[in-house]
């Protein structure tokens, strides 16, 4: 595997049409700086705004994968960033005279050729990989999509697609390593869809650089002769007749038995670009698409926000756990007697954390509440709560050693159970919603188990 970042030697520009508007666009790949990693750039737009393919800035999936600021977008990037991933290139800037890509021929092929043309150059700086050390799971019960990556010493990919047409039912492939393989054996596949869905796109306009020349068309649908005239003008069609062949509209000619399930995998790779570094794992896919692509990109971050977080704070290892005692006082501002979290067990960076309050006979307010009947406050369970809210909070913004959380109200708190000497708390907070520095929290306190208190809280982030 490629040890240092790499980005193209020289810039060059490639012609053709968008898929969705069919306009014009030319497109140049420049090279870029180590760690500037991907960007596209609208020099259409004014100001040329530069948008990061990464998975903070992915606004649509729903035909394809867009990426945007504010009201700027760019469409269907997913197979500029499958050329670029598979080619190991690290920093590259994007500029596009349009809001798509061309669509060239549907695969990722005619972009892989202007790379290696242009050249790619090695930079004096190391890869950052994620390295999966553990397995993640994606699932989506209704759908019946299952994404999984376990660990591997290189990205390698299975993948398996099972439709009811029978065009195309079942297909398998697998890419073992992806610099020896993805050039010759999926670049060059095209994007596939079925006549069901495609005909209607056409007819609204809402493909108008799609036709018969950059994607493979499946007949999943009886065809009745009074149709051919209108399909022929809908698609481009020159022969005298449509042909069917083996359920490919024209009898399009496939580049490789399963090219369709080869053409996930394409996807899957563009899609996986947007985490921002490459992969040593082996992901096994089942029946998905775009949506759950991003799903297990999304995933993936968060592992790694995690990890960045816990290397930031907490030194040596931390097996079983995130952050001890001593990382907890570099992120909180609070001191004894009223720090009261001893340990952060688990945190999903910006979703929820999972903390830990052992209660000791020790605690100076067993003193006087209640003498010979300890039971520790209700106040300071909701405090202890906000604190480990303020865990999470705190690392959903930059700098936070300089901020302090504020609590500005709470709602529906509620007492289940009292909390004792010796008791283990177990605080679970899931952010609910975080805007401009403001934020609503749900907490809950567990007692071995059981529901000891809850509460919704809600916060301001304020500079010290």
């Amino acid at each position: 595997m490629y040890k240092n970042q790499r980005t193209i030697s020289k810039a060059i520009t490639i012609r053709g049409i968008g898929l969705h508007k069919g306009n014009p666009v030319d497109m140049t790949f420049v090279p870029a700086l180590p760690n500037y990693g991907i960007r596209f750039v609208r020099t259409d737009v004014k100001d040329s705004p530069e948008i990061p393919a990464d998975i903070d800035h992915v606004v649509d999936i729903s035909r394809g994968t867009s990426i945007g600021v504010n009201d700027v977008v760019v469409h269907t990037v997913e197979h500029v960033l499958s050329a670029a991933f598979g080619l190991g290139i690290d920093n590259l800037r994007v500029e596009l005279t349009a809001n798509e890509p061309p669509v060239m021929d549907g695969s990722a092929r005619p972009f892989v050729d202007a790379f290696l043309e242009a050249g790619i150059t090695e930079q004096d700086v190391p890869k950052e990989y994620f390295e999966v050390e553990k397995t993640h799971i994606y699932h989506d019960e209704e759908k019946q999509i299952d994404l999984v990556i376990v660990p591997s010493d290189e990205f390698r990919i299975t993948y398996m697609v099972d439709y009811k047409n029978p065009a195309l039912g079942t297909q398998y492939t697998s890419m073992y390593s992806m610099e020896e393989e993805y050039v010759k054996e999926f670049s060059n596949t095209r994007t596939f869809c079925f006549l069901s869905e495609v005909e209607v796109l056409k007819e609204q306009g809402l493909i108008k650089g799609g036709n018969l020349d950059n994607a493979v068309v499946i007949v999943d649908r009886k065809i009745e002769p009074q149709e051919f005239d209108r399909l022929k003008k809908l698609f481009g069609i020159t022969s005298t007749k449509i042909k069917l062949g083996k359920g490919i509209l024209d009898d399009r000619p496939l580049r490789f038995p399963n090219e369709p399930v080869r053409h996930k995998v394409l996807d899957l790779i563009g899609d996986l670009a947007l985490l921002g570094m490459p992969i040593k794992g082996h992901v096994l896919a089942a029946r998905a698409g775009h949506a759950a692509h991003i799903e297990l990109a999304k995933m993936l971050r968060k592992v790694y926000e995690k990890k960045q977080i816990t290397k930031k704070y907490q030194k040596g290892t931390a097996e079983g756990f995130v952050f001890d005692i001593r990382a907890i006082e570099k992120i909180l501002p609070h001191r004894y007697p009223l720090l009261l979290v001893d340990r952060i067990i688990d945190l999903v960076p910006s979703q929820k954390v999972v903390a830990i309050k052992n209660v000791t006979i020790n605690e100076p307010y067993f003193v006087g509440h209640f003498p010979g009947h300890a039971i520790m406050p209700g106040v300071l369970i909701i405090e202890a709560m906000g604190q480990s809210g303020g865990v999470l909070l705190l690392n959903s913004v930059e700098n936070p050693e300089d901020k302090v959380v504020y609590f500005t109200g709470l709602d529906n708190v509620r007492f289940r159970r009292p909390v004792l000497p010796g008791d283990q708390i177990r605080f679970t907070v899931e952010m609910l919603m975080f805007r401009r520095g403001i934020c609503k929290m749900k907490g809950e306190a567990y007692v071995d188990g059981n529901l000891a208190a809850e509460a919704e809280m809600q916060a301001v982030i304020v500079d010290r």
